[in-house]
């Protein structure tokens, strides 16, 4: 549980606070947090992960790109988005997806998904 990194690409403060509260409370470490392509491109490249939560649209574009990379590396994620499936693109489209706005609960679920072996 202690050493699992876990990249957030969030550039709503209210939401990224959510996220980094339910990954303390799982005993995962945030990586980041990104609000910007540039910076998450960076972090999905460079940095030591273990999963990652990315929100589709953010500052700078939205964040294909970055689950592009993350896909090639093997690290999972999970895109979080107020718009509809339709916004994934293709190739992303098989990956899991939180709706906004989504409880903590809901969230909890999915990095447990994502990190098997965390637990509160």
């Amino acid at each position: 549980m202690k050493g699992r990194h876990v990249l957030v690409v969030e550039d709503e403060l209210l939401i990224l606070l959510e996220i980094e509260d339910t990954l303390s409370n799982l005993g995962a470490e945030v990586v980041g947090p990104a609000s910007h392509v540039d910076a998450a491109l960076h972090l999905a490249t460079e940095a030591s992960l273990d999963a990652a939560i990315l929100d589709v649209n953010i500052k700078g574009g939205n964040t294909f790109a970055v689950a592009d990379v993350l896909a090639e590396r093997g690290i999972p994620f999970v895109f979080c988005t107020g718009y509809s499936a339709w916004v994934i693109e293709e190739r992303h489209r098989d990956r899991p997806r939180l709706t906004k706005p989504y409880t903590a609960k809901e969230l909890e679920r999915q990095v447990l998904h994502l990190l098997p072996g965390l637990s509160r």
